[in-house]
Order: C-alpha cells, then structure tokens, then sequence
C-alpha cells in the first residue's frame, strides 16, 4: 500500500502491454499527474522548452509512482522532459550520467513501496540502447 495515496498502485512490467521492455520497464493504469494534463500543442509542461517543466518537476514529485518513472527513464536512456521529478538537460552526458544515478536511488529507495517484494527488472545496457540509437539515427 502506498503511504502517499492510501491504496495499492499496480505495476506490470510494460512487456505486459505489449511494449518493448527496453523502451519502458514499467507501466501502469493508475491515474498520474503527467497524464492528468491534457497535453496540446503548446502545452505540454514536461516536454516544454519554458519554465512550466520546472512547475510539472513539482507536480512530478507528488506521484506515487516516481520511482517506477524514473526507472523507464534510465532504462530507455531519456534525455528530454521531466522523468522522476528530475528536469532532464538534454544530450549533455555528464549531467545525464548524474541524473541516472540519482534516480537508480530514488527508485531504491522506493521500491518497497512501489513494488512490495516483487524483483525489479534488469535494466538493459546503456550500450545496446546508444548502438539502437545510433542505427536510427543513421538510418533516418
């Protein structure tokens, strides 16, 4: 049961959905802040280029989810928006090493409960993902 709602969040691994775990380890039904705002054009506050991705980092926080969020966002090599509640810097990878780094602790430190006893999935090779990368990049 999660301390911040009050009820249990459920969690499936994003495979459950019929996604590629590589892109998103986790996924959920639960409603979430980042999918309570209607995002249009213009207005979509954690992939803003403005100072609204400060105002969704906060909003971000208060998830009960965050953990599960920022572990994705490790796992698929995020560089843009908000993950986590963490604005993210873009393609500078000494801070982007930094910031996977913090939110692997956040999501440690909430795995409990986010998960209760259940294993987080491996997260795939920071390699494999830039090599993928790469050949789309390269392709396009």
């Amino acid at each position: 049961m999660s301390a911040d709602t009050g009820h249990t969040p459920t969690a499936r691994l994003a495979d459950d959905f019929g996604q590629v775990p590589a892109a998103r380890l986790f996924e959920t039904t639960e409603p979430r802040p980042c999918t309570a705002t209607k995002p249009g054009p213009g207005n979509d506050p954690w992939f803003s280029n403005d100072r609204s991705r400060e105002r969704a980092a906060r909003i971000c926080k208060t998830c009960p989810f965050i953990g599960r969020c920022g572990y994705n966002a490790v796992a698929s090599r995020a560089t843009h928006g908000v993950w986590g509640g963490v604005v993210f810097p873009g393609d500078k990878a000494a801070a982007l090493e930094k910031i996977y780094a913090q939110l692997l602790d956040q999501f440690e430190e909430r795995r409990p409960i986010e998960l209760g006893h259940a294993p987080a999935p491996e997260l795939p090779a920071a390699t494999a993902h830039r090599r993928r990368r790469s050949a789309t990049a390269t392709a396009a």
